[in-house]
């Protein structure tokens, strides 16, 4: 019995910890380790920051040679010395996560591991505005969980391509000088330390990769490296998530009948199909008064356009207003199809269901509150679009949620054509076919 305890635990240790970083570290799947080997570019990462006496001596060296670097800092030291993050920040460099506390992987559940990145990326956003792009796992290891929540959070794993061994009691400026000049290649991820109190640290270790980082930089010059920024080094693409979860997105508008909207061939913010109405009566603030089974146009937004546009925007607010001003463009060719609309489509009002609803009465909208269970489902489906059309879209959804409640936007169809159509020239917009 406490053998086959023992087996058992054994294998549930290996696929939860040992396998995970296997399949990381030895055969490099889903993390970036390694540029391209052509161009002579090289990428110099720090980790464990930021700190206060060796970050700022670091920072003036790049300055210096004039070298953007990657720091992957933890949680709670950025949020002890948000100076040096908003530094980083101003000088050109790029700020990733390293997760909160710099706890060992293999011995956190899911729910603390996911509480480790997500805090993090809090921090690092609150202070710079933007979300990290990139995360590296302390010591570089993985468990089961790890890849997965970095994907569904829009951030991509970035290991190295070879130890520095700058944080060891007996490493010398010249040993950490020579371990890299000797290895280095086209494409190499260096990494260096620039704090010496996480676990496994030698105090003082950082003063002598301090003292070989100005060695290391002319020396790849010398050799005709340039140190590029990380992300000159790797390819920016969407994860096997976001792209499963665009296919499917796809399929569903294909087989809802969902069809666009053009305007002088090219697509609008609306996407639109025709319904009827269900609900209680509603009345708009245009005197329309819908009722239950009235036949409608049901907007939906088209999520390219929505993906430039979340890409754009750093706040719902800015996202907001970019929304506006799409569809002030788009509502002509939708009034326009109102008027024109072919027999059996024609329609008492457009209706829509939407995060982005921030200045739609001054378009002339109708909001209102959706079922309460309506509701539910709008947001998660509507979370769900952010985090696939969006590399930063999870995280984002999950800081400004109270701010992302769906509403009912709706106008009547004499009002869209009162409002709109004279802007909106002669020739019908709506071309299903294309």
């Amino acid at each position: 019995m406490t053998q086959s305890l023992f087996k058992i635990i054994t294998i549930l240790v290996g696929v939860y910890a040992l396998l995970p970083t296997v399949l990381a570290r030895l055969c490099h799947i889903g993390v970036i380790w390694q540029g391209p080997r052509n161009g002579k570019k090289v990428a110099i990462t720090f980790d464990d920051g930021p700190d206060p006496t060796y970050t700022p001596r670091v920072l003036d060296i790049l300055k210096k040679y004039g070298i953007k670097a990657c720091f992957f800092v933890l949680g709670y030291k950025a949020r002890a010395y948000p100076e040096l993050i908003t530094r980083m920040v101003a000088e050109g460099h790029e700020v990733a996560s390293h997760g909160f506390r710099h706890h060992f992987p293999w011995f956190l559940g899911p729910r603390a591991l996911f509480r480790e990145v997500r805090e993090s990326s809090r921090v690092i956003a609150d202070i710079t505005g933007r979300p990290p792009r990139l995360y590296r796992p302390p010591w570089g290891l993985f468990n089961l969980f790890s890849l997965l929540h970095s994907h569904l959070f829009g951030q991509r794993v970035v290991l190295w391509s070879f130890m520095s061994w700058d944080w060891g009691r007996r490493c010398t400026p010249e040993s950490i000088t020579r371990q890299v000049l000797s290895r280095v290649r086209e494409g190499s991820i260096l990494v260096f330390h620039d704090s010496d109190d996480t676990p496994g640290a030698a105090s003082g270790a950082p003063e002598k990769m301090l003292a070989a980082l100005p060695s290391i930089i002319e020396g790849l010059r010398q050799r005709g490296f340039s140190v590029a920024p990380l992300a000159e080094l790797y390819a920016p693409r969407k994860n096997f998530w976001q792209r499963l979860g665009q296919k499917i997105d796809s399929l569903v508008v294909r087989l809802s009948g969902i069809e666009d909207l053009y305007h002088e061939g090219r697509s609008t913010l609306f996407r639109l199909r025709v319904k009827r109405f269900r609900g209680r009566t509603l009345k708009l603030s245009d005197g329309t008064l819908l009722r239950s089974r009235d036949p409608i146009a049901e907007l939906h937004l088209n999520n390219e356009i929505l993906q430039e546009i979340t890409r754009t925007g750093k706040s719902p607010e800015r996202i907001a207003l970019l929304a506006l001003k799409e569809a002030r463009r788009s509502l002509p060719a939708l009034a326009r199809w109102a008027s024109n609309a072919p027999q059996g489509k024609e329609i008492r009002a457009v209706l829509g269901l939407t995060m982005l609803y921030r200045g739609a009465e001054r378009l002339g909208f109708t909001i209102c509150d959706p079922p309460a269970l309506l509701k539910k489902l709008a947001t998660w489906y509507q979370g769900w679009l952010l985090g696939l059309y969006h590399p930063e879209g999870r995280l984002r959804y999950y800081r400004h949620r109270d701010k992302l409640s769906p509403k009912i936007v709706a106008m009547g169809r004499e009002e869209l054509i009162r409002r709109y159509l004279q802007a909106s020239g002669d020739n019908p917009g709506y071309r299903g076919e294309e």
